[in-house]
């Protein structure tokens, strides 16, 4: 897989959006310094279970933690506040990866739709965005 193929796949793990939205080209200068752009496939299908698992059972405030051994890529997954939005259980999600020596945190809204999946329903903003 090509470098460009794999940004493209990392950015959607990161946001959940591989498992129902299109990556946006806009979007991949963003990740270029972002840990993810760092990340095996492993790092990425560990992560992403680790969000789903934080989304759903996971209190406001509790920080749940990931890492693949293989790699030390890992992070801290911290639901911030809980609403309903239009009928659907929404979270706020502060997430904060390392991997290979780059490190970011970001906040991203999510909504649990009907089939119990997770839908981002907003991504960071650079007041909300910090790399290392």
């Amino acid at each position: 897989m090509s470098n460009n193929g794999l940004l493209r796949n990392c950015l959607r793990a990161i946001c959940l959006a591989c498992l129902s939205a299109p990556l946006y080209a806009a979007n991949v200068w963003f990740a270029k310094d972002m840990p993810i752009s760092q990340m095996t496939d492993a790092d990425i299908a560990i992560m992403s279970a680790a969000i789903e698992q934080t989304l759903d059972d996971a209190d406001d405030g509790a920080t749940q933690h990931w890492r693949n051994p293989e790699t030390d890529a890992g992070g801290a997954l911290t639901p911030l506040s809980t609403s309903e939005d239009g009928g659907m259980l929404c979270r706020q999600l502060e997430i904060a990866n390392q991997a290979k020596g780059k490190s970011a945190r970001s906040v991203f809204d999510y909504c649990r739709q009907a089939d119990g999946s997770w839908k981002l329903r907003s991504g960071p903003s650079a007041a909300d965005s910090k790399t290392q």
